[in-house]
C-alpha cells in the first residue's frame, strides 16, 4: 500500500516544469501562434516547404491535402445512420497464477439513429491458453509474448470485430459510421521482429481494405492528444536554413536547442485549443508516420482536428475515407453528434468502454474458475505462487 505521509512530501515538489502536457510554456505558445498565422498567410509555400524538407528532419513531417490553416464547419448529422463502436481490454499471462493464457476482451456497440432498431451493448471474451498462442511461430522460432504482442493482437482483434458487426448493421438499410478507441496507427508494430510486422501489416492493410469494400468509413477517436504532427510542420516552416538537413545543421546540439525549437515542445491540440472555433475541423494531413507511409495510398493514415465544443479531439481514418468526400463529411457530422450525446465523448465508445473493461473482481472470478476446470480436469495441485497467494492474502 501507498505511505501517503511520506508520498506528499514528493507531491509538494512538483512544479511547473512538471506541467507541460497541462500548462504549455507561454513564450512557447507566443511563438507557435505567430509561426502557424504566418503558415496559414502563406499556404502554398508552406505546404511547398514541407513537402521539399520532410525527409531531412528529425520527426515524421505530415503533408497537407487540404489548404492549411482553412477550418471546415462541422454540422452535427440528423440523418438516420447506424454507429458502431468497440473498445478493449486484457488480462496479461502471470506465471504467478494457475494457467498462463492471456485474456482479450471486446466491448461493441450498435446504436441506429432516426428509425426504432434495438441497441447492441455487449462485450465478447476471446481466450488464449493453447502453446501456439503464448509461444507464436515468428520466421520459425517461437517467441515469448509480453504485452507489446498482446497489445498489438489486441488491436487487430478490435478492428477484425468493428469490421464483421459494421457489416452486420448494414442490414438495418441504414449508412454505417465504425468507430475505434484511440489511434489507426499502429506505432509500436516496428519494435517487434520483421516476420511479425509483415504479418501484422497483411492483416492489418486487408481489414482496412474490407472497410473500403464495403464502402464503411473507419475512425479512431483520439481525446486528449499528445501528437505533434502540425507543430512539426511548423517548425519546418521556421527553420532559419535554405534546407531543414536536422542532421547536417543541427546534429551537433540537442533538441532543445534548435533554433526550431522555440515552438517545441507543443501539442497540436495545446495550439489549436486557441486557434480552431468551436465545431469546426482543420485541414486534413497524411501523416508522416513510417508505419503509415509504408502501407498502400488508399490505406495509409490520415488525420484532422475537430473542436466538439468540449475539446480539440484528434480523428485517423485511411485516405480513401478522405476521398470519398460524401462519406467523409458523414462521419465527421456523426462524431459531432455523437460528442453532443456523450457531453463531451462520443457516447458509443464511452458504451463500448464500459462493456470492455475488466474490474479486479473480475479478474479473481476469471482465474478462480479456471482453476475449477483445472481441478475437473484431474489436476490434483492447482494453485498460483506463493507470491500470489501471499498479494491475495496478506501476510497478518
Amino acid at each position: 500500500m501507498l505511505d501517503f505521509r511520506k508520498l506528499m512530501s514528493q507531491i509538494q515538489q512538483i512544479g511547473k516544469e512538471s506541467l507541460l502536457d497541462k500548462l504549455p510554456n507561454e513564450d512557447i505558445l507566443v511563438n507557435a501562434t505567430q509561426v502557424y498565422e504566418s503558415a496559414k498567410e502563406a499556404a502554398v509555400q508552406f505546404a511547398n516547404r514541407i513537402e521539399s524538407n520532410a525527409a531531412l528532419v528529425y520527426w515524421p513531417a505530415a503533408t497537407p491535402l487540404e489548404v492549411f490553416g482553412h477550418d471546415y464547419r462541422v454540422e452535427k448529422s440528423t440523418k438516420p445512420l447506424t454507429v458502431v463502436a468497440v473498445d478493449g481490454s486484457q488480462i496479461m499471462p502471470s506465471h504467478h497464477e494457475v494457467l498462463s493464457c492471456y485474456l482479450l476482451n471486446v466491448g461493441i456497440t450498435v446504436i441506429s439513429y432516426g428509425v426504432e432498431k434495438p441497441a447492441v451493448l455487449e462485450s465478447q471474451p476471446h481466450l488464449f491458453h493453447k502453446p501456439d498462442d503464448l509461444y507464436p511461430l515468428v520466421n520459425k522460432r517461437r517467441i515469448h509474448i509480453d504485452e507489446l504482442y498482446v497489445s498489438l493482437e489486441r488491436n487487430l482483434l478490435e478492428l477484425k470485430t468493428l469490421l464483421e458487426r459494421a457489416i452486420e448493421a448494414k442490414s438495418r438499410d441504414l449508412p454505417v459510421i465504425a468507430f475505434m478507441d484511440g489511434s489507426l496507427l499502429p506505432w509500436s508494430v516496428d519494435k517487434m521482429p520483421e516476420p511479425y510486422q509483415q504479418e501484422f501489416f497483411q492483416r492489418f492493410i486487408g481489414t482496412l481494405n474490407e472497410f473500403q469494400k464495403e464502402e464503411i468509413p473507419v475512425v479512431g477517436y483520439i481525446s486528449h492528444s499528445r501528437s505533434s504532427d502540425i507543430v512539426n510542420c511548423l517548425r519546418i516552416w521556421q527553420c532559419p536554413y535554405e534546407k531543414s538537413d536536422c542532421r547536417k545543421n543541427c546534429g551537433h546540439l540537442n533538441e532543445e536547442n534548435f533554433p526550431c525549437s522555440t515552438i517545441w515542445p507543443l501539442s497540436d491540440r495545446q495550439l489549436l485549443s486557441g486557434e480552431l472555433e468551436r465545431h469546426k475541423r482543420t485541414a486534413t494531413f497524411a501523416s508522416g508516420a513510417v508505419v503509415s507511409k509504408i502501407m498502400p495510398p488508399q490505406t495509409q493514415i490520415c488525420l484532422s482536428y475537430l473542436h466538439t465544443g468540449y475539446e480539440v479531439a484528434r480523428l485517423e481514418f485511411p485516405r480513401w475515407v478522405f476521398e470519398r468526400k460524401d462519406l467523409f463529411e458523414l462521419m465527421f457530422s456523426a462524431i459531432a453528434a455523437q460528442v453532443e450525446k456523450g457531453q463531451g465523448y462520443p457516447v458509443s465508445l464511452s458504451e463500448a468502454h464500459h462493456l470492455a473493461v475488466i474490474r479486479g473482481a473480475d479478474r479473481l472470478k476469471f482465474f478462480d474458475l479456471l482453476a475449477r476446470q483445472l481441478i475437473s480436469l484431474g489436476l490434483k495441485r492447482v494453485s498460483t505462487s506463493p507470491k500470489e497467494n501471499r498479494k491475495r492474502r496478506g501476510v497478518v
